[in-house]
This record gives C-alpha cells, sequence and structure tokens, in this order.
C-alpha cells in the first residue's frame, strides 16, 4: 500500500542542449527589466550576462556572487533591485547565486534586513518571479523553494523557505556545464547524490519523491564518472544535469537530514566546499541510518552495484562499500582529515549541532552530542564501521 502524501512542483522545466537560445523568449514572459544574478565569471564567460542585456539593455546585473552568500549580500541586492524598479530575477550559475537571486526576490517585495526573514514562509508579499539557469549539476536549487544563506550576524548556515521562491522557470542546457573545473564537477555532483539519498531516508520522505530519487542515484552513479573522466561528453553531462534536478525535486518535497546539517560545519569552519563535506558524511551517517531503515539502505546499494540483504550489518557494510567505491573512482579522499579537518574541531561541532533541535528534525533515529560526535570521527578518519 502507498501512503498518503502531498507532491508540489510548480517549476516549468526547459531541459536540453542549446535550450539557452530561447532565454530572451522566457525572461520576457516574466518582465521586462530582469534583475540578474549571477556568480563569479561563469554567467559572463558562457555569453549568457552578454545575451540578457542585448535584449534587454535595461537589466540590472548583479555579479559576483561567492560561495555560501551571506544576508548581508542579499540585503545590497535587493535595494538594487527596488530601486531599479526590476520586475523579475534571474539567477544564473550554482547554487549560491540561486540562493541569492531567491532571497532577493522576496526581500524585493519587503522592507527590512535579510536577517529579519529567515525560516519559512516569511514573504507574505510573495515574491517576484524567478528564471532559474543551472551552470553547474549539483544543488538543484533551480526546482526547490529553499534559499540557504550564511547569518552573518551568526556565522550559520539558515534557510529562508517559502513556495513564493520556487523558480517560475528552469532552465536546463547541459553544454553550460562543460567548461566546469573537474573539482566543481566532482563536488556539485556529490552534493546531488547526496541529497537523492538524504531524501529517501528523510522522516518526510514519500512514495513520489522515492521514485525520483532512486532514478536520481541510478544516473548518478553511472554518469558522474563518466563526466569527471570525458568532461566533453555533453551527453553524459545532461544525464548528470537531469539527475541533479531530480534530486532538487525530492528535497523540495522531503528536505534534507543530518548529513547537510553536519556537512555546514566542514564549510563554514573548515573551507571545504558543500558536496564534498556532504560526501564526507554519507558513509558514517548511512551506516547509522541502515540500522533505522535497513530495506532503505540495502536498495540504494543495490542501485550503486553493492547488492546486500536488507538488515542492518548488510546494508551498513554494503553501503559504505559503494560510497567508498565510488568515492576511488572520482579520486576523492573519504577521510576528512585529508580535506583540512582537525581532530581537535569536532567535539565543538558536535556539542554545537546537538544544540540545535532543528537539525535533527528529518534525521532518522536517536543521536545525542556523543553519537553526533562519533560520527564526525568516523567521517575524519574516513573509516568504515
Amino acid at each position: 500500500m502507498v501512503p498518503p502524501y502531498t507532491y508540489r512542483m510548480p517549476v516549468e522545466v526547459i531541459f536540453g542542449e542549446g535550450c539557452i537560445e530561447s532565454l530572451a523568449k522566457h525572461i520576457g514572459r516574466l518582465g521586462g527589466r530582469p534583475f540578474v544574478v549571477a556568480g563569479m565569471n561563469s554567467a559572463r564567460a558562457l555569453g549568457v550576462i552578454d545575451r540578457i542585456t542585448e535584449a534587454f539593455p535595461d537589466a540590472i546585473c548583479f555579479e559576483g556572487i561567492d560561495e555560501n552568500p551571506g544576508t548581508g549580500i542579499c540585503d545590497v541586492g535587493a535595494v538594487l533591485c527596488g530601486e531599479a524598479g526590476c520586475d523579475c530575477v534571474v539567477a544564473i550559475g550554482g547554487g549560491s547565486p540561486m540562493d541569492a537571486a531567491k532571497a532577493i526576490a522576496g526581500l524585493a517585495l519587503h522592507a527590512g534586513p535579510c536577517v529579519d526573514f529567515l525560516g519559512r514562509d516569511t514573504f507574505p508579499n510573495g515574491a517576484l518571479p524567478i528564471l532559474a539557469i543551472p551552470t553547474t549539476a549539483g544543488s538543484g536549487s533551480e526546482v526547490t523553494p529553499y534559499a540557504v544563506l550564511v547569518n552573518d550576524a551568526k556565522h550559520r548556515k539558515a534557510t529562508l523557505g517559502s513556495d513564493c521562491l520556487f523558480p517560475r522557470i528552469a532552465l536546463l542546457d547541459p553544454a553550460l556545464t562543460v567548461p566546469l573545473p573537474r573539482s566543481v564537477t566532482v563536488n556539485t555532483g556529490l552534493d546531488a547524490l547526496s541529497q537523492a539519498m538524504e531524501g529517501i531516508l528523510s522522516n518526510t520522505a514519500n512514495a513520489m519523491a522515492d521514485g525520483l530519487a532512486f532514478e536520481a542515484i541510478r544516473i548518478l552513479h553511472e554518469a558522474l564518472p563518466v563526466v569527471v573522466e570525458q568532461p566533453g561528453d555533453v551527453a553524459a553531462r545532461g544525464r548528470v544535469q537531469h539527475a541533479a534536478m531530480l534530486a532538487g525535486c525530492v528535497i523540495a518535497q522531503t528536505g534534507t537530514t543530518l548529513v547537510h546539517g553536519m556537512g555546514y560545519y566542514l564549510t563554514l569552519e573548515c573551507g571545504i566546499a558543500h558536496g564534498l563535506a556532504n560526501a564526507l558524511l554519507l558513509t558514517p551517517l548511512f551506516q547509522h541510518n541502515a540500522t533505522v531503515h535497513p530495506g532503505r539502505v540495502a536498495r540504494i546499494a543495490e542501485i550503486m552495484g553493492h547488492p546486500c540483504a536488507a538488515k542492518p550489518d548488510s546494508a551498513g557494510r554494503a553501503i559504505a562499500a559503494a560510497l567508498h567505491a565510488l568515492l576511488h573512482r572520482l579520486e576523492v579522499s573519504p577521510a576528512a582529515s585529508s580535506h583540512g579537518v582537525h581532530a581537535a574541531q569536532l567535539p565543538e561541532f558536535a556539542r554545537d549541532l546537538a544544540s540545535d533541535p532543528y537539525r535533527f528534525r528529518n534525521q532518522p533515529g536517536e543521536l545525542d552530542e556523543a553519537g553526533c560526535l562519533a560520527l564526525f570521527e568516523q567521517a575524519y578518519e574516513g573509516g568504515i564501521v
């Protein structure tokens, strides 16, 4: 029997090589004076900025959004957007510019600083319509209602979440991902894998999201190594980008689990890219998850080439072996110690994490401070229990 569920996905997804050619037409469906939010270099290098400004000479371009955007930069963007009278927002890049663009789209219709709106359903006036153009394949932000930002005052990741932040249109052209550096391809692909896996184990998992998540895992397991080894393979790039979008559709329904909650420490305190931080935590968290939902973990392991019995020990060993095999093929060390994490940092990470119940809302099983520390330590060592 399929349990009851609710599934909402209002984003119009347009996928295919060359679909960027129709960009101006789709912006015109949303407004006439776009506010363009972009990352450091890729949007301009790919010619996307020029496409927009040629079609919309009054467009305002807000470039240079770095990894892990903070509330302050969103405040700056919102002021510029409002003063220019922009009527839609175009987000170009990876998860960081897309998240900043969502915050700006909401703040443009509200008075007050971004920190006052962190949380869920805090934009009563809605948001400007958003068109999202991912140039990476990982975050899935083009199909989620979330913006993950750094609260500058607290140096802590926080989330804006509202249905009005769903982009109206997502334009996915896999050719835009071809120039990505190897490290970005790997890290963003691992982010997508993490989100799909977390969605299956989330306390809010549902049958519709499960189908998308298992398919995303299957594609990523097959295609991500191909893209890393053959970066010019646009067909494989398309498969990875499609899978990343599916994983975004999953977490739009289920949210993420403690993998993300723990990963934020490795990102903010140790400078590890978000997707890689998640990947380093997948083995310990999913060995833990196998003690609670062995059948679900066993099915993931089977998709990743390691069939096993649906029992805690078997599922835990199999998922760890599957993850380590994938990381090995991607030439990524599974040990956080290899990526700049220091053992002395871990007790404080665990203590702070355990004090925040919100981080545990979707995580199955019981974990206290000691349990969190053990997971951080396992990730640090890169071992299998």
